[in-house]
């Protein structure tokens, strides 16, 4: 009798063992479950975050110490669908909105389910792509292909990651690409930050030797209008 009290002892505990290894393992699964809404709830934070327009002085040619200029930023949803689901337009002028475009770039933000941070690429359009598409006509959009846009690679990524007071871009710190421009491999470092107030931006392009080629000296910010 004592034996077999023993032996049904023994299946009890054994079943409870394998309930709470069942009870731990569902826990554990559940950040990994979850983390897919917390991105994509990120992620529509930060599109209706990032949209406006803002201004700010910068130095011209972003070299430190330089005469400033007034510059303005321009970011807003357009609908393209062959750059992807969730795609901005990103216009630097001078002066004004209106004023000449200095850079224009559009930015596409990485949508797959199984994402574990959100990502953005950027295109940059040459100077006479961006004059066509000055009025916003959706017809000029599904007219442009992304093949006649400028690429990076993939490395080339931004990052981007909740602050308190709204969301940080980085980009991921192993970018580099052959520059016609400079006629030498170019490494960028960028940083974007958006608050509700003003949107920041940080940018240095370093050579092959390491110097800087250009740059902001620093963040500079543009106050949002």
């Amino acid at each position: 009798m004592r034996c077999g009290r023993s032996k049904r002892s023994i299946a009890r505990r054994s079943s409870l063992q394998l309930l709470v290894a069942s009870v731990l393992l569902v826990g554990c699964a559940k950040p990994a479950e979850s983390i897919a809404p917390t991105i994509d709830r990120q992620l529509s934070d930060l599109l209706e975050l990032l949209p406006g327009q803002y201004a700010g002085d910068a130095p011209k040619r972003m070299i430190p110490g330089a005469e400033m200029q007034r510059l303005v930023h321009r970011i807003r949803p357009v609908n393209a669908p062959q750059f992807g689901e969730r795609v901005l337009y990103y216009q630097v002028t001078r002066d004004t909105v209106e004023g000449p475009i200095l850079q224009a770039k559009v930015f596409l933000f990485a949508t797959e389910a199984d994402r574990q941070a959100n990502t953005m690429r950027a295109l940059v359009l040459e100077p006479s792509q961006a004059e066509s598409l000055r009025s916003g006509d959706p017809a000029d959009w599904r007219s442009l292909s992304p093949d006649r846009l400028m690429s990076f690679p993939e490395t080339c990524h931004f990052t981007w990651t909740r602050l308190e007071s709204g969301f940080l871009g980085e980009g991921s710190g192993k970018c580099s690409y052959d520059s016609k421009a400079f006629g030498q491999t170019i490494r960028p470092e960028m940083r974007y930050r958006i608050t509700n107030d003003a949107f920041e931006f940080e940018e240095t392009l370093l050579g092959e030797d390491g110097s800087a080629i250009v740059t902001t000296g620093g963040p500079l910010v543009a106050q949002r209008q």
